[in-house]
């Protein structure tokens, strides 16, 4: 009887021992690869994001930045923005600045800014580049930077008809077009093609960086669902804020007046950022143009793969600027 239980016990582990190497030839024991360790490490830390749209952001803080908020009449609440006052600002009480208004990506996350700025302080204190106001828009999720069909949504008209105008009523600016830039990545490289082709006396200088800059049918698929909710399923209004027919409709105002780039990576949307590129030479339009090789879609590592160009666009972009 002994015996038989001790053949039955040797059994069960020799059992178990099959399992396990079973389990694990099979994957389900595995040991996660590093991007499987990411992906979890990443859902235990980071909280859930709000994908409600908000006028109010989260905060985000770093060097030199400031959270702040303001009173809008057309989105009947207060409206966040993020702001970048460079060093000295508080100290040269009689200097003024050209600004950069800065268009986030779908998902409205801006948790890549303080890394931006950073990075900027140091060029500005490298003498790499002259002192400059950056703001960071509130684009919602997915405002695709256009007033909603449906009203409820009027993003570009908050930014172009009251942030700008409270920009340079409470900060030290340089109050023409001259002196302002629209920026933006992903969502926001298209929304600073629409707003920098459809507000040229507002703005002097257009900067995409991997642009969603998609020129197929946006009925479909995933741009399907922004072309009903957005565009309300209107191809009038749709066509009103494409940017391609936009720079067809403002070719001539641009020619040799408004310094255009485009940053892009091989890992991102780099052929409909350069089909949009070679739309722009069609038109005689000048576009400096970069790709940085192995960068995904993300705006940090296309900013570091240009290094110091980055730096010159924005001082050529300036470089005439004068306060009157």
């Amino acid at each position: 009887m002994v015996q038989q239980i001790r053949t039955l016990l040797v059994l069960s582990v020799i059992f178990s021992l099959s399992l396990t190497t079973m389990n694990e030839v099979w994957g389900q024991n595995r040991p996660p690869n590093s991007q499987q360790r990411w992906r979890q490490t990443q859902s235990r830390q980071q909280p859930r994001r709000n994908l409600e749209p908000s006028w109010q952001m989260p905060k985000v803080q770093g060097e030199n930045l400031h959270y702040e908020l303001f009173d809008s009449e057309l989105a009947g609440e207060k409206v966040s923005y993020l702001i970048y006052l460079p060093p000295g600002y508080e100290e040269a009480r009689d200097q003024r600045y050209p600004v950069v208004y800065w268009l986030h990506g779908i998902g409205g996350s801006q948790q890549g800014v303080p890394r931006m700025a950073s990075r900027m302080t140091e060029a500005i204190r490298a003498g790499k580049l002259s002192p400059m106001i950056v703001v960071y828009v509130n684009g919602m999720i997915r405002s695709s930077y256009v007033d909603s069909k449906d009203g409820k949504m009027p993003v570009e008209s908050v930014a172009i008809q009251e942030l700008i105008p409270y920009i340079d009523a409470n900060y030290r600016t340089i109050a023409k077009r001259e002196g302002r830039m629209i920026e933006g990545f992903s969502m926001g490289g298209a929304g600073a093609a629409k707003w920098g082709l459809r507000h040229p006396e507002v703005f002097g200088s257009i900067s995409i960086i991997d642009g969603a800059l998609h020129s197929g049918d946006p009925t479909t698929g995933r741009r399907g669902q922004s072309f009903q909710s957005i565009y309300g399923g209107d191809r009038d209004y749709y066509e009103a804020h494409n940017p391609y027919k936009l720079v067809t409709k403002s070719a001539e105002q641009m020619k040799g007046r408004t310094p255009i780039r485009i940053v892009t990576g091989s890992r991102g949307l780099s052929t409909s950022n350069r089909q949009f590129h070679e739309h722009l030479r069609s038109h005689e339009i000048d576009c400096e143009f970069h790709v940085v090789e192995g960068a995904p879609h993300s705006p940090n590592p296309m900013y570091e793969g240009i290094g110091d160009k980055n730096w010159e666009f924005y001082q050529r972009a300036f470089n005439e600027v004068t306060i009157e």
